[in-house]
């Protein structure tokens, strides 16, 4: 594994272990802070994903010419651009991942806030003096 791969694996792992945390009532965030780093991590998904389809058009390898050492430059650039492991594309697909587990920590508080908000609604209800 290349150390760019072993960054994006760590920061993954990060990213799961706060929302497992978050799930176990362990961490807590402002829903108004949640509702703003969702918002900023929908804008990034859409920016990668476009970035993603962008990737297709990294590499031509034919276009390098037939030349033995033209050939090998145009792989190299085609390894580079979409290949399976450090290139541009895994890079790209592995901090989507990132980004949608970020999604589901910042997400875990919309419910939480809402069920919050209904036990609150069902008490404040049940304590109500009958009309």
């Amino acid at each position: 594994m290349t150390g760019e791969s072993f960054g994006l694996v760590d920061n993954l792992v990060y990213w799961q272990t706060l929302r497992e945390r978050a799930s176990a009532g362990e961490l807590h965030v402002e829903p108004e802070v949640a509702q703003q780093c969702d918002k900023a991590c929908e804008n990034y998904l859409r920016d990668l994903s476009r970035m993603l389809e962008m990737t297709a058009n990294l590499s031509k390898p034919e276009a390098f010419g037939d030349l033995p050492s033209a050939q090998m430059l145009g792989a190299k650039f085609h390894r580079l651009a979409v290949g399976e492991e450090g290139s541009a594309r895994f890079a790209i697909k592995h901090q989507i991942e990132i980004i949608k587990t970020m999604r589901e920590f910042f997400r875990h508080y919309f419910a939480s806030v809402d069920a919050t908000e209904d036990e609150t609604a069902s008490t404040v209800e049940a304590l109500s003096p009958p009309k």
